[in-house]
């Protein structure tokens, strides 16, 4: 790591995180390029009044293209079956008449995707493990008198490491899409298409793409339908997602990720940026009116953002392109 041409104390005061001296033990200081870059970024967020704050995470040593890695393009042709109307999401559903104004719903603990453009795998394993969690009657998350943000429950943790490794389309780090159609026991027999998810104990996570090897008799958790909320390549109206994520206990979407999402510690994220683009899969797990945003869940650790979430504004940085839900 390149050492900071900034004093000490300065770094400590920029970060807010207790740094160690040169071979000392204790946590490293980040680059000084890194919290200069930040300092920027909180300067335009102040600019333009925003009510959320950005500050340093474990999550900005790696470049937005490692972190960022979901490709639109890459959608396959299959995947028209679940679009709403056809054979696979043929049961058309229109928006709940009346929903609550806050709502949280079934999600598992937060996960870290590591230097890998894998949170589609994540998002594919999160809504997943929802959808089980859901099933089994756990309780839904919580959200803390501090803020803090809960899960539903423990299960047996789902394996990202079998999605990014054993798909059928060469998905990697460099990008790939939700991944559903390979978790179906109806396609199971093809080529890395499976009986479900195998459980991370039988194939860890090491943030790349290696020889898929899932071990002998391993347990499946499957994927007994999915479908798009509205369409592959449109955003839902909130009613719509709201609906969805009532009805199933969380969606996989896309999102735009810049750097500022990237910076995000607190608040109600905002961007008035128009992006004609997603690059990014997460999970909508639920929603405040009286925030007016969705609750994400991201896949780059606890430490980032809020515990691992954020609260993001409707209709900011294309949030919810491509929603989709699953039951197991």
């Amino acid at each position: 790591m390149k050492k900071s041409p900034l004093p000490l104390i300065l770094l400590v005061l920029v970060t807010g995180s207790v740094l160690r001296a040169e071979g000392a033990p204790g946590p490293r200081p980040y680059p000084a390029e890194l919290v200069q870059k930040v300092e920027q970024l909180r300067a335009q967020v102040l600019a333009r009044g925003a009510s959320f704050q950005v500050g340093l995470n474990p999550a900005l040593q790696y470049d937005r293209e490692r972190l960022c890695g979901t490709r639109i393009d890459l959608i396959p042709g299959e995947y028209l079956a679940h679009e709403p109307g056809g054979f696979e999401n043929y049961e058309l559903q229109e928006p709940l008449a009346t929903l609550p104004r806050t709502y949280v719903g079934f999600f598992s603990g937060v996960k870290d995707q590591g230097q890998c453009g894998s949170c589609w795998a994540f998002s594919t394993i999160g809504t997943l493990e929802g959808a089980v969690l859901k099933r089994n009657g756990a309780a839904r998350g919580t959200i803390g008198a501090d803020g803090s943000i809960l899960p539903s429950g423990s299960l047996p943790s789902l394996s990202e490491e079998q999605v990014l490794s054993c798909n059928p389309w060469g998905w990697a780090c460099n990008g790939g899409y939700f991944a559903f159609d390979m978790l179906m026991p109806a396609k199971a027999g093809r080529s890395g298409y499976y009986k479900g998810a195998v459980p991370t104990s039988a194939f860890p996570y090491v943030a790349d793409a290696v020889a898929c090897s899932l071990g002998r008799n391993p347990t499946y958790t499957p994927v007994t339908r999915w479908g798009y909320v509205a369409g592959s390549r449109s955003v839902p109206s909130v009613a719509a997602i709201k609906s969805a994520i009532y009805t199933y206990g969380g969606v996989s979407a896309c999102v735009y990720a810049d750097d500022t999402f990237a910076a995000y510690t607190g608040g109600v994220f905002s961007d008035p940026t128009s992006y004609s683009t997603i690059n990014h899969a997460i999970l909508l797990v639920g929603w405040d009116d009286a925030r007016g945003a969705w609750l994400l869940k991201n896949s780059w650790g606890p430490r980032w953002g809020v515990d691992g979430f954020m609260w993001i504004k409707y209709g900011t940085c294309n949030v919810g392109l491509g929603a989709c839900w699953a039951l197991s």
